[in-house]
């Protein structure tokens, strides 16, 4: 089969340091090679000067840049023009509107096809060889924060507050100390370490050195790599139950899911009770590329017959972006 990725991203595939979504079509291309499939992609940049990036061209429409070459189309957005190709979307992040999307839209979990009136999900995967051995017999005293620090979703407030009543250190991967722009903040405990904007073997390291992820997210998360990548690496998670997360901590050895910073401090000051292996092994297995290929390759086989992904055109109600609630 000959597959064409449409992302039109600067960044490069695969990704050098930071780009979640570019790291996950990177992983796809990687099992679908492996798979004996021909892959390329249409981007707007190729800093890597990879020779299956075809430049984008702003001047034309999309169709246009589209030859016969592939034999299906993923584009990773929800694309709802004419194609001479069969052709799957995927939806990479939550709505901010009510809007319709394409009837062959590909959403990232059951939680996150639930909120956008679809049924069709594959989890993301990773290309685990890309990734640091876990330590899975001796992490550091600390637990850690991995996302934008700045973005009030992603609850770094929370996760202090979960980290003091639990007595331990955390260090943020993903901020500075202070921030005066989106969503300022400033900490100044000696107890908390802000590593910045890290990536590959710096990211890494700190991760599974780190006891456990702290993740109270204060919206439906479409699915977060931040807890597969911690998973791999040895890390149990203590998060709300919002979104993707029921779909990953999907048993008692991986961690805690809750509405309550109480509740989740308790779990966090217990981290050491969790077996690391049965995290790594969970997230090898479960979120690997592998896994994800497998799962698209039955969508190209559903699109190229004529079947529909989803029942109905997937549509969503309202702002999915909306800030939820946790408990005391």
């Amino acid at each position: 089969m000959k597959i064409l990725h449409v992302l039109l991203t600067r960044l490069a595939i695969p990704p050098k340091d930071y780009g979640g979504t570019e790291r996950v079509i990177w992983a796809l291309a990687v099992a679908q090679r492996q798979m004996g499939h021909e892959v390329r992609f249409l981007t707007k940049a190729n800093p890597n000067n990879n020779p299956d990036v075809q430049l984008y061209d702003k001047s034309k429409s999309i169709a246009e840049q589209i030859d016969d070459w592939p034999d299906v189309v993923h584009f990773h957005w929800p694309y709802d023009g004419e194609l001479h190709k069969p052709y799957i979307c995927t939806e990479h992040s939550n709505a901010e509107k009510a809007q319709e999307y394409p009837i062959n839209t590909v959403f990232l979990s059951s939680k996150h096809a639930e909120n956008h009136g679809a049924t069709c999900y594959v989890h993301n995967g990773l290309y685990w060889a890309d990734y640091s051995e876990p330590n899975l017999d001796n992490p550091k005293d600390y637990v850690h924060f991995l996302a934008k620090a700045a973005w009030r979703v992603k609850n770094l407030q929370g996760t202090i507050d979960i980290a003091k009543q639990a007595g331990k250190r955390l260090e943020v991967i993903g901020g500075k100390r202070f921030n005066l722009s989106r969503n300022p903040y400033f900490y100044l405990s000696p107890n908390i370490g802000f590593n910045g904007m890290v990536g590959g073997v710096a990211k890494d390291n700190l991760i599974k050195n780190s006891k456990g992820l702290i993740f109270p997210v204060l919206w439906h998360e479409p699915f977060g790599l931040a807890i597969i990548e911690s998973m791999y690496l040895g890390c149990p998670v203590f998060a709300s139950p919002f979104g993707s997360l029921p779909d990953i901590i999907s048993h008692d050895g991986l961690g805690v899911l809750s509405d309550s910073y109480s509740e989740l401090a308790e779990a966090v000051k217990q981290v050491d009770k969790y077996d690391r292996r049965v995290c790594h092994e969970h997230a090898k297995t479960h979120f690997g590329h592998e896994a994800m290929g497998r799962a698209y390759q039955k969508c190209y086989e559903r699109v190229i017959a004529g079947e529909t992904l989803n029942p109905t055109r997937p549509k969503s109600t309202g702002n999915v972006k909306a800030l939820l609630e946790m408990k005391p």
